[in-house]
């Protein structure tokens, strides 16, 4: 593989510098990049959620502690998953649909808000919440590993 120069502009300052791109042959890319069609969806299954949840890992290894990830969840229409809670800090962006959430410790489906595409969350570490999916709903989650799903204790829902 080689590599050529990598001409960086300052914008306002009408600079610019020619610097060698310093990746070794052994280390990743500088950019890796993923088309919508090569996506590949998995069933997942959680423990005290419904099934129906498909993820798609973009990239990383969500379950390497320290390890940046980004994944794509989909929720079919009419899903509901019951409130639970991360170790780490989740960021999630709603890419389709109407997505349904609210921060507590108890299922109440009156208490859903909704969330267009475009909408952004950031949920701190260690505070529960339960939604949904009005419509099919696809998210893009990001954060550092380990990403973990924990049930509050007797809030799972079993499958219909």
């Amino acid at each position: 593989m080689s590599y050529r120069p990598l001409i960086v502009a300052t914008v306002g300052l009408g600079l610019a510098v020619s610097a060698p791109q310093a990746l070794a042959q052994d280390q990743p890319p500088a950019m890796e990049t993923m088309a919508a069609a090569d996506i590949a969806w998995e069933n997942i299954e959680v423990p005290g959620f419904r099934p129906g949840m498909q993820i798609a890992v973009l990239h990383g290894d969500f379950t390497v502690p320290d390890e940046p990830y980004a994944l794509r969840l989909m929720l079919p229409e009419g899903y509901r998953f019951p409130p639970h809670w991360h170790p780490r800090a989740e960021n999630v962006t709603v890419l389709e649909g109407t997505f349904l959430l609210k921060m507590g410790r108890e299922f109440d489906e009156s208490k859903l808000e909704e969330y267009a595409p475009g909408d952004y969350m950031y949920i701190r570490p260690e505070n529960p919440h339960f939604g949904g999916a009005k419509s099919r709903v696809v998210l893009q989650l990001h954060g550092t590993g380990p990403f973990e799903i924990r049930v509050v204790e007797g809030q799972g829902m079993a499958a219909k």
